[in-house]
């Protein structure tokens, strides 16, 4: 593999097979640099763009390939006193760069059970064009956000030069494994950071992440140098979860922050996919309440979760409250039942005026009726009051029928009775 070699006005040129790369400006490396072009995705991959990475035989369009700056076997050690946390040699054979969502991250096991991190070191070199900010984070050992910062490249990283640079933290306490994340920037024609790669050192603690697909891949070998430096947290600050509500239109969280100094600042910010955002925290009655809207959380593909921060004056403690499918399945099975009542609600008062409006026509029907009823019973009552009347003359008129026959009968009887019979004598034939 050819060697790099300085040229003229400091400028370092090369060439592998098709590529060639050419660094110009004040670059102090104390080494030679080989030069490694790859082109698998699922390599350690960098899209180097128009990285003064040109093609020595025709152009060629979106080249995806990783550039290795390696440099010859030698020591870097960080000057600053204090307890480390390292799994690097001091040694650097490459250098590793990519860009946002895509970055690289180190697991570190604390030497104590409660871990103030008070800064990040990582060895590697900016190329500055413009104010730009690589992002750094800290997550659990379940891989939750536990600290997320956007840091200034040019505050922290001298330009072209090869050196340790230190990222201060505000004091997060970790208990168990953790992980730091970095994410470099790579500009074709901007600015571009890249960082150290340890490849000979084991344990292999190093992994390339997507931080929009929440996903991480082990390396095959070696170590990204990035190193934590802390010390034992003897301030105590934690957090302690109160209650969960599930209403109607948002989710409510109540916690607790328990301290040895006073609480300084405390935060919250919800990661639903690969968004974040910041909610506002209220405090009321000895617990910090937390509002989440139900639709931030719908037509998720993985459950969100909500981080909570409390930060004291030398201590930094965190909470991560998983919102499962379990409560999502929960809400939307209430708010179906729900809207089946409401429908079913809806449906009964429908019905309910419907039936409203068959009474009040049955009460209009009945109303007829009382009044036809009403007119027949004083029409009966005349008619019966006629029919009485017609029976009592009828009554006289038999009465008076049967006198006159039974007096008629009388009067014949006395008349027989009262007529004398006459007999007429019997006379001859003879003339007188």
């Amino acid at each position: 593999m050819p060697l790099a070699k300085p040229a003229e006005n400091g400028v370092y040129k090369s060439s592998v097979g098709k590529f060639s790369l050419t660094v110009s400006g004040n670059f102090r490396l104390p080494h030679a640099i080989k030069i490694h072009p790859q082109t698998s995705s699922n390599d350690m991959r960098s899209k180097a763009g128009k990285l003064r990475v040109k093609p020595a035989a025709q152009a060629m369009e979106k080249i995806a390939l990783l550039i290795l700056l390696v440099l010859a076997q030698t020591s870097h050690a960080y000057p600053d006193s204090g307890l480390l946390l390292r799994y690097d040699d001091g040694g650097a054979e490459c250098f590793w760069s990519d860009y946002y969502p895509n970055g690289m991250a180190v697991e570190f096991t604390p030497p104590s059970l409660r871990w103030r991190i008070t800064a990040l070191l990582i060895y590697g070199f900016a190329l500055v064009k413009g104010e730009k900010s690589f992002i750094v984070e800290v997550r659990d050992n379940n891989f939750n956000m536990v600290f997320k910062a956007s840091i200034p490249i040019s505050n922290h990283f001298k330009n072209a030069t090869l050196d340790w640079a230190k990222v201060p933290l505000p004091s997060i306490v970790v208990k168990d494994n953790f992980y730091v994340c970095i994410y470099p920037m790579l500009e074709p024609n901007g600015t571009q950071l890249w960082i150290a790669m340890d490849n000979d050192t084991i344990p292999d603690r190093s992994f390339l992440i997507d931080c929009y697909k929440q996903e991480m891949r082990k390396l095959d070998g070696g170590n990204a140098m990035i190193r934590v430096k802390g010390e034992e947290a003897t301030d105590l600050a934690e957090i302690i979860l109160d209650s969960i509500f599930v209403e109607e239109g948002a989710l409510r969280v109540l916690f607790r922050v328990i301290a040895t100094s006073n609480v300084t600042e405390v935060s919250a910010v919800l990661q639903t996919d690969s968004l974040t955002e910041d909610y506002k925290v209220i405090y009321r009655e000895w617990l910090y309440e937390v509002i989440v809207d139900w639709p931030r959380l719908l037509g998720i593909e993985e459950p969100a979760r909500l981080t909570l921060r409390a930060k004291t004056l030398n201590s930094t403690a965190t909470l991560v409250v998983k919102l499962s499918e379990t409560l999502f399945s929960k809400y939307l099975r209430l708010k179906g039942e729900n809207r089946s009542l409401k429908v079913l609600l809806n449906n009964s008062r429908l019905e309910r005026e419907t039936l409203e409006h068959v009474v009040e026509g049955k009460e209009t029907d009945i109303t007829i009726m009382k009044a036809s009823l009403e007119a027949y019973e004083k029409k009966w009552l005349k008619e019966a009051e006629e029919a009485e009347k017609l029976t009592r003359e009828l009554n006289a008129v038999r009465l008076l029928t049967g006198f006159l026959g039974l007096s008629t009968i009388l009067l014949f009887i006395i008349t027989l009775r009262r007529k004398p019979v006459q007999a007429r004598p019997l006379t001859s034939g003879g003339g007188r």
